[in-house]
């Protein structure tokens, strides 16, 4: 099996795994990991000009229109995901991700774009985009209005469960320690 075949296997294995519906008790990580797929995104808008569609852009037709995955499949993909919170762009996402697997080859000095995002879904469903922003959960955000902030950030030094789940508990702590702080103030007097 060659390795696009093996990779648009894996990737569709993967999807097939995620529960859609939000958990936000993973905000930490899902951020963190919203913000490796804009820095990533930004670096390959960058690489094939298209800064003008970043940061959800079909990467795969940029780099080799050849490599589109026939519609039937990626059609009964989408269709097996269906009725579990999938979002319109949600679809046009995954379509990108499952033609970018199918790619033989990329640029050796770029990132796999789409495994953070991948993650983003795996450990807690969808995001939505709104006014400038990667909405992740309720109330919670990442800027995506430039992309050259984006491109120049640092790669995520560690992006593996033990670091994630770490993120998650940090998260976690500061969103308790903001409540406790709101229940705090709401009890002062004239308050």
């Amino acid at each position: 099996m060659d390795q696009a075949r093996a990779r648009t296997e894996r990737l569709v294995a993967r999807l097939r795994e995620v529960t859609w519906e939000e958990d936000l008790a993973r905000n930490g990580s899902r951020i963190a990991l919203m913000q490796e797929y804009l820095r990533r995104s930004a670096l390959w808008a960058r690489a094939l000009d298209r800064a003008d569609q970043w940061p959800f852009f079909d990467i795969a037709a940029a780099v080799d229109p050849s490599a589109r995955l026939d519609e039937e499949f990626v059609g009964s993909v989408l269709d097996g995901l269906e009725g579990r919170g999938l979002r319109p762009l949600d679809r046009r996402v995954i379509r990108y991700m499952l033609d970018f697997s199918a790619l033989p080859a990329w640029p050796a000095n770029l990132p796999d774009p789409f495994d953070p995002l991948l993650a983003v879904y795996e450990r807690g469903g969808s995001f939505s985009r709104s006014a400038g922003s990667i909405r992740i959960g309720v109330g919670d955000g990442v800027p995506a209005r430039r992309l050259a902030s984006h491109a120049r950030r640092a790669p995520a030094e560690e992006l593996g469960p033990a670091a994630l789940d770490a993120l998650d508990r940090a998260w976690e702590e500061h969103r308790a320690e903001v409540a406790r702080r709101v229940r705090a103030a709401g009890q002062l007097p004239g308050g």
